[in-house]
């Protein structure tokens, strides 16, 4: 094709035909203006399917670390409900002295409370694409904007968790330091739920035998008795009852953007 058309112009100016010279030269540049166009509209087409593959893949990937994290809200509402059980159990007691309540009792109720579970966010897939600038070339804008405001509101449950855990360290372990640890046995992990447990430890420091005869029931009635205690206790209490609150509302997040993905996939 290129050699016909070279043919055709010296031809033609061979045969001093200026004016379709002119006419053809004008249509061969038309011509190639239109393959340029072309070949980018292909480019732009080509480019525009890889985008939509990419955001595909993406919204799917996030999917699996949605499930992610509905398993781990599954096991902090757990958590925390369990929490709030020991904690109005103990309250109980301590507004009631009239309640017996011996040491193996109090143990089993007051060990869950040294334990505080960590905020989880499986975050790699949004944090892998926002690093890369992907999000830039997203049709999606609402989705997008859904889901950043999902992620960006995980900061505040990390915050509540973070305040237990400090309160734990700084209140509630100084609270109890001056209490005999003679209560604790094997049966003190019994009440504890927390990821991975901790029975081995209560199982170990059971075989410490305690020769002391200590007594720590009238010991710990005149403790459950101390403001401080009660305090503490209270305190805990809105602290979970506030964390479970938070893990419902980013609970219905996830239902929310969960539909909305599979809206974008698959409709």
């Amino acid at each position: 094709m290129i050699f016909f058309l070279r043919n055709l112009r010296q031809k033609l100016l061979q045969q001093n035909q200026v004016t379709r010279y002119l006419a053809y030269a004008a249509g061969e540049i038309f011509l190639v203006v239109i393959g340029i166009l072309i070949a980018l509209q292909v480019n732009n087409w080509s480019e525009e399917r890889k985008s939509r593959k990419a955001e595909t893949n993406f919204y799917s990937a996030l999917l699996d670390d949605l499930e992610k994290d509905k398993a781990k809200i599954d096991q902090l509402n757990k958590f925390y409900s369990h929490r709030i059980e020991v904690l109005t159990w103990l309250l109980a007691r301590v507004r009631n002295p009239e309640i017996p309540i011996n040491g193996q009792e109090f143990g089993q109720n007051v060990e869950p409370l040294y334990y505080n579970e960590t905020a989880i966010s499986f975050d790699a897939t949004f944090d892998a694409s926002k690093s890369s600038g992907a999000f830039n070339q997203f049709k999606n804008k609402a989705l997008l904007k859904q889901m950043i405001q999902y992620y960006s509101e995980f900061r505040p449950i990390e915050d509540v968790m973070n305040s237990t855990l400090s309160l734990i360290e700084n209140r509630f372990e100084p609270l109890m330091a001056p209490l005999p640890k003679s209560y604790l046995s094997g049966n003190s992990s019994a009440l504890v739920i927390a990821e991975g447990g901790n029975k081995f430890f209560y199982e170990h420091l059971s075989q410490v035998l305690d020769e002391r005869n200590i007594n720590p029931d009238p010991v710990i009635q005149v403790f459950m008795q101390k403001p401080e205690f009660e305090s503490y206790l209270v305190g805990d209490l809105g602290r979970a009852f506030h964390s479970i609150a938070r893990l419902k509302n980013r609970l219905d997040q996830i239902d929310s953007l969960q539909s909305e993905i599979n809206l974008f996939l698959y409709d």
